[in-house]
């Protein structure tokens, strides 16, 4: 039996290291989810008395402020369609701020 014993150590470690790492791709993969986009604000009692106050996606007003004409380059064509978006909280077709 005292032969067998390497072996068996072996095995539990191999076995354990097994379980270990899937719990660890588990995890990195739900910590991966919850940072994807953001979380929606809460609404409550933001839209004026108004309900269902519920919260939506909405594309942002890009700051024309920041950037002036010199500033383009063929480089800055590849993000052309690309289109940030916020949180706003809507109500009966108005929005109000989170």
């Amino acid at each position: 039996m005292s032969m067998n014993f390497p072996l068996i150590l072996l095995s539990l470690i191999l076995l354990a290291s097994i379980f270990h790492s899937s719990n660890t791709l588990a995890d990195s993969v739900a910590a991966e989810k919850t940072r994807l986009g953001s979380t929606p604000p809460s609404c409550h009692n933001k839209c004026n008395e108004c309900h269902p106050c519920m919260a939506v996606q909405v594309p942002t007003l890009p700051s024309h402020s920041r950037v002036g004409p010199a500033d383009y380059s063929s480089a800055g064509n590849r993000y052309s369609n690309y289109k940030p978006l916020g949180w706003k909280c809507r109500c009966a077709g108005h929005f109000y701020n989170p």
